[in-house]
């Protein structure tokens, strides 16, 4: 992979077999799409709602999207926070009004950060409160945490942690990879908590790592197979970081993410072969768009859509990521949401200006991420763009083969959404 001449807010990168990549077409994801798969494909409709616990955090993460973007906060989360913690019994009285006015059946509670686990005891009131309640809807629970806090929380709360169905646990690799850019976390720790959780939870448990420039996807890969293998981890999603500077050596970026996207594609393509489907979320979500020519219709989260809610210290918002002055709505004293009437299609304007209704992969990528588009500038955002059409281009290769494991073992998109795909939403979505 070489660099192209660099233009002004441009970081082009030529491939030696995809081309140009920051031409809007150098990747088709419509011509991969065999559409073999005449099957029923059927995705799941559950409603969700995000509940910040508490503004604060141990992780001291760099880049943390929480405290230095969408807040501009700069002071230590451990003594501080951007926000308030939660009032239990008005945030759990909005999240049944909002229950009560979907069309849903199910619905799934994700209790969020900051570091959820350092405010236990109001997650438990809130819990509480839902589950004597007489709610319509089916109600799950799922927990955003860095892990560095569930020995405790485990072993003072096994009662909640039995009934949890999906812990999120933030791991960027292994232990000096990890440790480097969350130096507020040890990972024995983390391990430690993790097997506290395997002992006792029914759910599953999904490992998300964030890159940043000077980290390895391969290290990230490594620590959860390492993790799959001693079955402390069920699922592997990663995130490239939402940041508003662009890569300082774009090129030599984009070859290091290739090399190691590869290495994922040989262990998932080495257990197809032995009709195992390896869980990485996306990865599979991607397979499906490739082979059944599903659309995504909106952008990675579907923010736009307005579809689901994040509580916020009083405030109701259509992602947690988004600075508060964006917030789409309050909650009252007695726990009655208030939302106004908005528009939030502004929030995916920047397609336009991007290409995006042009380029090859935007029936998957949607766009990727508004929060990303509305704190960068333009060239941190045209190098995503090539990043995604490498990261689609690099499983897009491997398509043949694939359609080869899953047709000799009778495995069928439903197969890949149902044991991985089904929990993007529960992501960000896209890389």
């Amino acid at each position: 992979m070489e660099p192209a001449k660099n233009h002004l807010n441009h970081s082009p990168v030529t491939h030696r077999r995809f081309g140009d990549l920051s031409h809007p077409r150098a990747v088709s994801l419509a011509a991969a799409s065999g559409r073999q798969f005449l099957q029923p494909f059927c995705e799941k409709d559950l409603a969700y709602i995000h509940l910040s616990v508490t503004g604060r955090c141990n992780a001291r993460c760099k880049g943390c999207i929480n405290s230095t973007i969408s807040n501009d906060f700069t002071d230590d989360r451990r003594v501080a926070a951007p926000i308030r913690d939660t009032v239990p019994e008005r945030d759990a009285a909005c999240i049944l009004h909002l229950l009560a006015e979907t069309d849903k059946k199910e619905a799934v509670i994700c209790f969020y950060g900051g570091e959820p686990l350092l405010a236990m005891e109001k997650i438990m009131q809130v819990k509480k409160i839902i589950d004597q309640a007489c709610c319509p809807v089916a109600v799950r629970y799922m927990l955003y945490t860095n892990g560095s806090l569930l020995d405790k929380a485990v072993a003072n709360h096994p009662g909640f942690f039995k009934d949890l169905w999906l812990a999120s646990v933030s791991i960027d690799g292994r232990r000096d990879q990890h440790e480097a850019v969350r130096p507020g976390t040890d990972l024995p720790r983390i391990h430690q908590g993790l097997r506290a959780l395997r002992g006792i939870a029914a759910g599953r448990t999904l490992m998300w790592s964030t890159l940043r420039e000077n980290q390895s996807l391969a290290d990230c890969f490594a620590e959860f197979l390492d993790l799959y293998e001693q079955q402390l981890m069920d699922l592997f999603f990663w995130h490239w970081v939402e940041t508003e500077q662009p890569y300082e050596r774009f090129a030599d970026y984009c070859a290091r993410y290739e090399a190691d996207l590869e290495t994922v594609m040989v262990h998932y393509l080495a257990r197809l072969r032995k009709g195992q489907i390896l869980p990485v979320i996306h990865l599979n979500e991607l397979i499906i768009f490739a082979l059944t020519g599903l659309r995504r219709n909106s952008s990675g989260c579907g923010v736009e859509v307005a579809d689901n809610f994040d509580l916020i210290d009083g405030k109701i918002h259509s992602c947690a990521d988004l600075p508060p002055e964006m917030a789409i709505g309050h909650i009252d004293a007695e726990g009655h949401p208030h939302i106004r009437p908005v528009d939030l299609t502004g929030l995916v304007a920047y397609k336009i200006p991007l290409g995006c209704y042009q380029c090859g992969v935007h029936d998957y990528c949607g766009g990727r991420c508004p929060v990303q588009a509305h704190i960068s500038n333009g060239e941190r955002l045209r190098q995503y763009c090539q990043l995604m059409r490498l990261h689609v281009a690099v499983v897009l290769s491997h398509l043949d083969e694939i359609r080869q494991g899953m047709t000799a073992h009778g495995l069928t998109p439903q197969h890949l959404y149902d044991q991985a795909a089904f929990y993007a939403q529960f992501t960000d979505v896209t890389p």
